[in-house]
């Protein structure tokens, strides 16, 4: 696993996460939409689950809400991903995690790849995201990976 190419797509996250935030932002009412929340709620408890998981440490599920607050849960996502970045940087990202569940039952997966499956998790939602802003009337930012790296990776 690279840790240098995961550390630029969890950059190239915080900077989707940023203008799409700027997006709810501008229109409050994406904001509301039980559709776009249930989503932002999502990726930030999946972040935390596949960053503990790769860590070594048990997900602690009981404490994972729904956030209400726009704010808060704007918040909850940028620490989430500051959790997962450092974790890159600390992490063996060789080590084998053992995962209760999956398509054929009980199996293991690499640090890194729990951690990749994070990046793509939330990029994957931040695009169903982008068609329901479409939907609701609004114009999404461009986020893509591309246009991040053409942009200088800021």
């Amino acid at each position: 696993m690279n840790a240098e190419l995961l550390l630029d797509l969890a950059r190239h996250q915080a900077w989707a996460d940023a203008a799409h935030w700027g997006a709810l932002r501008e229109n409050p009412a994406l904001l509301e939409d039980a559709e776009i929340r249930k989503r932002l709620n999502h990726m930030v408890m999946a972040m935390k689950m596949l960053t503990a998981l790769a860590r070594g440490e048990t997900p602690d599920t009981a404490g994972m809400k729904d956030v209400e607050s726009g704010d808060e849960l704007e918040a909850a996502m940028r620490q989430a991903l500051a959790d997962l970045s450092a974790a890159l940087g600390s992490a063996d990202l060789q080590r084998m995690i053992a995962l209760p569940r999956g398509p054929k039952g009980p199996f293991e997966a690499p640090a890194g790849v729990l951690l990749l499956q994070a990046l793509l998790h939330s990029q994957h939602h931040r695009g169903q995201n982008a068609s329901r802003m479409r939907q609701l009337g609004a114009t999404p930012p461009m986020t893509d990976f591309i246009i991040w790296y053409a942009l200088g990776r800021p």
